[in-house]
């Protein structure tokens, strides 16, 4: 859509994990956007109601262990993202808390 094919890997790997945590964890709706973020940059961003925001995008996430049957999604983001941040989303009206995590992977140069 952007132009971008060298991202598509990526960007669908951290896609697939920010949609399928956000069902897994919110009892609400959630909403998947894509953005061109400049110089061969996409931002992703997913938003859902649950307002608890996972590591890596609080404080770092270890490495998982190598027979652990969970945990190893977030620890991707931390692989395959150039930069990642969450923001808590505050508001008046139901299905508009929760939080916003994004995430941009950029072509390698």
């Amino acid at each position: 859509m952007h132009g971008m094919r060298e991202l598509t890997e990526a960007a669908e790997l951290l896609a697939s994990e920010l949609v399928t945590n956000a069902y897994l964890y919110s009892s609400g709706p959630y909403s998947l956007r894509l953005r061109d973020a400049g110089r061969s940059r996409v931002r992703l961003s997913v938003w859902d109601t649950d307002p608890h925001i996972p590591a890596p995008f609080r404080w770092g996430v270890e490495t998982p262990e190598v027979l652990a049957e969970r945990g190893r999604g977030l620890y991707l983001v931390t692989l395959y993202a150039e930069c990642w941040g969450a923001h808590p989303m505050r508001g008046g009206l139901p299905g508009q808390g929760g939080k916003l995590l994004r995430v941009e992977c950029a072509a390698k140069t």
